[in-house]
């Protein structure tokens, strides 16, 4: 008889991240055979059936002495419910090994059918944000439910339910204004705290508004990109979160990597996962990183960084 597939992990990542600067879904799973094409096929079968749009699909496969690892991944907007597809999709091909004809497969797909239905964003909403793309200004949803456009003191946020009620004339978007104030991400563990106190000091003493967390999940940290005082942005990124979800946001003018201390968070599947994620931000900066070089821990990282390295002093 088949083994059923078993979910390994299964990773909805809400901005930039270890496998793409995009949203996305990370799903992996041990099985006692290949079956990657089956998956895919499956994948794109549900996703289509209930308008889940996707993008850059993969599925590879790895054979080892426990079985066939394979890996699901692919860009989508909306990945909670991308990561609940993968999740049926799991639960179908193991039904379906099974000859299980009980099973009801329509069912959960109508139920997140309804789901996506529910999350979809107003078109006035996505017509915003494909005007702010063009214009080069970050975007993304906020906890209450606005549009935010631009971070901190340069960013401005719109209700939806604002556009709803507008009678064709929503309130005009003050483009000219909107922009990015500076944005400096430091990741690590034991000395991420102290290099974010260090940096808040010094733009202070600049005489500039700083907002800063010394270990920010992804969701306090969109918030503090928000703030509409903010001048300066500077957060201390919780390494969990940073795996789990990846990036709040699309780009930063500083990253700091301190160190590669303790444990690895249970959220990264190994180390490699963990100091890839730690390394993130150096992708979105236009700036050398700053990395300890005296940590081992993070060598790995040198040769990725995009506009070179310089050590933390």
């Amino acid at each position: 008889m088949t083994s059923p597939i078993e979910i390994i992990q299964l990773v909805a990542y809400d901005g930039p991240n270890i496998l793409s600067p995009s949203p996305g879904v990370m799903l992996l799973v041990r099985s006692d055979q290949h079956c990657g094409n089956r998956m895919r096929a499956a994948i794109k079968d549900a996703a289509q059936f209930i308008g889940l749009v996707l993008a850059n699909l993969d599925v590879t496969a790895e054979a080892n002495a426990g079985g066939v690892l394979m890996t699901a991944t692919f860009d989508t907007a909306m990945p909670g419910i991308g990561a609940a597809l993968c999740a049926y999709v799991v639960t179908g091909m193991n039904h379906e090994a099974l000859g299980d004809e009980q099973w009801d497969r329509n069912a959960p797909l109508y139920t997140l059918q309804a789901r996506r239905r529910r999350e979809a964003l107003p078109v006035a909403i996505l017509q915003l944000m494909a005007e702010a793309y063009q214009r080069g200004l970050p975007t993304f949803m906020r906890e209450d439910g606005s549009l935010q456009i631009g971070y901190g003191a340069k960013g401005w946020s719109i209700d939806p339910e604002q556009l709803a009620g507008s009678g064709g004339n929503p309130p005009p978007v003050p483009w000219d204004d909107l922009g990015v104030v500076t944005v400096i991400a430091v990741t690590g563990e034991e000395q991420r705290a102290a290099t974010v106190s260090h940096l808040v000091n010094a733009y202070q003493s600049m005489a500039q508004q700083v907002v800063s967390h010394a270990a920010a999940t992804f969701d306090e940290a969109r918030r503090l990109l928000a703030d509409p005082s903010a001048e300066v942005v500077i957060l201390g990124l919780a390494t969990g979160d940073l795996v789990r979800r990846g990036l709040p946001f699309d780009r930063c003018e500083l990253a700091f990597i301190t160190d590669r201390a303790g444990a690895r968070p249970p959220e990264a599947v190994n180390d490699e996962a963990w100091v890839r994620a730690l390394g993130l931000p150096m992708l979105l900066s236009p700036q050398p990183v700053r990395l300890n070089l005296t940590d081992p821990g993070l060598q790995s990282l040198v040769p990725y960084a995009p506009n070179g390295v310089l050590a933390l002093g």
